[in-house]
């Protein structure tokens, strides 16, 4: 048996487990763009709150990952925190329902 985890191993595997959603990676199929390929496109500075997720993926993972995997990280998490902040944008009226509704299976009448 295993022995136990300290507060601390629980503590970063809770921030680990918080901090995955925004670290996975688009893999999508690349799309056509209306930039030039010959023309770099100029990629803004992460947000401090990206870089400090990155940062913690590196002081976990950086035995195992090079400069351009972080740098590909960062700019994941930040794509992922500008999606948030669009979704932040879109108001919602009381009368929006959500796209499905759950019900607990009670047996038959």
């Amino acid at each position: 048996m295993s022995d136990p985890i300290t507060r601390r191993e629980f503590a970063e595997r809770l921030a680990l487990a918080a901090a995955a959603p925004y670290v996975t990676l688009d893999v999508s199929a690349p799309t056509q763009s209306s930039v030039p390929p010959s023309l770099p496109t100029q990629q803004p500075e992460p947000s401090p709150l990206a870089r400090a997720l990155a940062e913690s993926i590196r002081l976990r993972y950086g035995d195992r990952l090079s400069a351009d995997d972080l740098k590909a990280i960062t700019q994941g998490i930040e794509a992922r925190l500008q999606g948030v902040e669009r979704l932040y944008r879109i108001a919602l009226t009381n009368g929006d329902e959500p796209d499905f509704v759950f019900s607990v299976y009670r047996g038959a009448d």
